[in-house]
């Protein structure tokens, strides 16, 4: 079976992609609710392609091997390649950290960064997020038809800050905004302190984000941030049809 079939693979490596440290064997088999033979054979198979680092007491990390499958995949996305000068154009404009993320369900996976000097976040490249929780995504569902989001939101939504909206009515009424506005924006949802302004690319399930610290994200910054970011995500489209 190859690593891409194989989920619960993936759902370790996901584990672990997502920790701020290394991660215990204990900890890992509770969050993953396998039997421990198999995830120690998994753990196995991925310390071997050196995907996975082992620690002397039995903990692990992400290895540098794993780096390699990302970095073939984002080297032949035409997306990536043509956002990069975009988002850098971006950041520079706004000195805001700027993400191109896509929709991969039931959540989103960043797939591009441009990071400010003073950005609180640091490279999300690989990083699976929340769809209805975070701009990007709430600029990706928006543009779904009602049964798609709905097919969404019946595989699980938690509250991930006090500020998270999980009513799925409320929810609705905000992918309705987001689609009259035409960008789309939340204010702590998904990490605390943190807001973000959101655009989808036109004919793509991709929206570029920028990232802003709540202290500085007023009302007519937002509106500011999505000016620029319309334009950004208007001249990618343009030049994907091309």
């Amino acid at each position: 079976m190859s690593i891409a079939e194989d989920s619960p693979t993936l759902d370790v490596l996901e584990r672990l992609s997502a920790a701020t440290d290394r991660m215990t064997f204990d900890s890992l088999l509770r969050q993953l609710n396998l039997p421990e033979g198999v995830l120690r054979g998994r753990l196995r198979s991925l310390v071997d392609r050196g995907w996975v680092h082992a620690e002397p007491d039995d903990s692990y990390t992400i290895g540098v091997g794993a780096l390699r499958p990302g970095s073939a995949y984002l080297l032949t996305d035409r997306t990536v390649r043509l956002a990069g000068p975009l988002m850098a154009q971006l950041r520079d404009r706004l000195s805001e950290a700027v993400r191109l993320v896509r929709l991969d369900p039931p959540g989103i996976v960043c797939i591009a960064s441009r990071e400010a000097p003073h950005d609180v976040v640091g490279s999300a490249v690989g990083r699976r997020m929340p769809a209805y929780a975070t701009a990007s995504g709430k600029a990706i569902l928006a543009g779904l038809p009602r049964e798609r989001v709905v097919e969404l939101l019946d595989r699980g939504v938690e509250a991930h800050t006090s500020d998270s909206v999980v009513d799925r009515a409320a929810l609705f009424e905000e992918l309705a905004e987001t689609r009259a506005r035409g960008w789309a924006y939340e204010r702590g949802q998904f990490q605390p302190g943190v807001g973000c302004v959101a655009a989808v690319v036109p004919g793509t399930a991709d929206a570029i984000s920028v990232g802003v610290p709540l202290a500085r994200l007023t009302d007519d910054h937002a509106t500011e941030i999505a000016a620029n970011l319309i334009r950004t995500t208007d001249e990618l489209g343009e030049a994907l049809r091309r």
